[in-house]
């Protein structure tokens, strides 16, 4: 056999690890030495472990090789956290990474074939003593269970997903469309905002801007802060896959009221962004839109507002009003950025009056 070196190698000079190993019999013994490009000394392993399994492939041919260790749970994160920075937003990809840190915390460094019904049934009681709503704890194990899957796709784990026999929490979601009343007294709190707020305050100053913006075109709130002036192309906004949730293009029809909304912030143009805002992203501090919802709730009364529920307010005003006169489920879909009509029906909330009518609708149909 030939002479094997255990691990990565480290440049002494750049820091950089690499691969160096003999592979293959005598008299075909080849030697490969291969750049790992990270100076990670964790990182470094799992990727000569992968390259190893690799080259075992190629020269001995073998399909795939025993494991040189099993993969453990940090090392199968770190390559999904990697993954999802490439196609989430910064503040997505942080929340998987906090997730999976409380999970190491609870179970330490298992490997994977270690997380187990018992395990689970642990990680869910540590998180109800924790005070962690059910809703978040649905989050944590559908986390656990995207990053199976992960694993699974990228052939870094051969076994099953054992997060897909685990039932999750029915939760109520608190979520809910406004009333014309309650639309009527959050602008009126947003714009008294707008005029208390001073020189040097952030999203008050656009307070009443921010809720119209949401409320005309349904859109998301992260999708408003960095909506840019690229992104406005005639009479629509398109939103590149980049830029949205769904990671799909998102077209929204710009109406009269929207129009003259982003009117006024030309006049205000400073950069390619549309709200004038001094800071965005993660250079805006987390508590603004927190503040901004508190004040609205304390002038408006809506004890319950969040900027969210403007969008499910936005939604069933399009399925309540417009669905029927030449407007199309699809349409609507299109404008949300919704790619399957079960999300966009968890956006349409009953109402009385519109109930009331239904059944006359049936009860005149009947009659004839």
């Amino acid at each position: 056999m030939p002479r094997r070196r255990e691990g990565p190698r480290r440049d002494p000079r750049s820091g950089v690890y690499f691969f160096d190993q003999y592979v293959g019999f005598k008299p075909s013994v080849k030697r490969v030495r291969i750049t790992l490009r990270t100076r990670d000394p964790d990182k470094a392993r799992w990727l000569w472990e992968q390259e190893y399994r690799r080259q075992w492939s190629l020269f001995y041919g073998i399909k795939t090789p025993s494991p040189l260790r099993p993969m453990s749970l940090a090392d199968a994160g770190r390559e999904f956290v990697a993954h999802r920075r490439e196609i989430k937003r910064i503040k997505e990809w942080r929340v998987l990474q906090a997730r999976l840190n409380l999970m190491l915390e609870v179970w330490g460094d298992v490997n994977l074939a270690e997380i187990n019904r018992d395990r689970l049934a642990r990680l869910d009681a540590e998180l109800r003593r924790r005070g962690r709503s059910e809703n978040t704890i649905n989050h944590y194990f559908d986390v656990l269970k995207a990053l199976f899957n992960f694993a699974i796709g990228k052939k870094l784990w051969t076994g099953d997903n054992p997060i897909r026999e685990v039932t999750p929490y029915v939760v109520d979601q608190k979520r809910r469309a406004y009333s014309a009343d309650e639309i009527s007294r959050i602008v009126k709190a947003a714009g008294r905002i707008e005029r208390e707020a001073g020189a040097q305050a952030g999203m008050q100053r656009l307070a009443k801007t921010i809720v119209l913006l949401l409320l005309y075109t349904g859109m998301r709130m992260g999708e408003v802060l960095n909506l840019r002036w690229s992104n406005v192309r005639g009479d629509k906004i398109v939103l590149q896959r980049t830029e949205t949730k769904s990671r799909k293009e998102k077209i929204v029809p710009i109406a009269g009221p929207v129009g003259r909304i982003l009117g006024g912030l030309e006049k205000k143009r400073r950069d390619d962004y549309v709200l004038p805002l001094r800071r965005r992203g993660g250079e805006m501090k987390a508590g603004w839109a927190d503040s901004l919802i508190r004040k609205i709730r304390k002038y408006s009364k809506v004890e319950d507002f969040i900027f969210h529920g403007l969008r499910h307010t936005a939604s069933t005003i399009m399925v309540s009003e417009a669905l029927g006169r030449g407007v199309g489920l699809a349409d609507i879909m299109k404008v949300l950025g919704h790619s399957q009509v079960e999300t966009t029906l968890k956006y349409i909330h009953p109402d009385f009056e519109r109930m009331k009518k239904a059944v006359e609708v049936l009860a005149e149909k009947a009659r004839k």
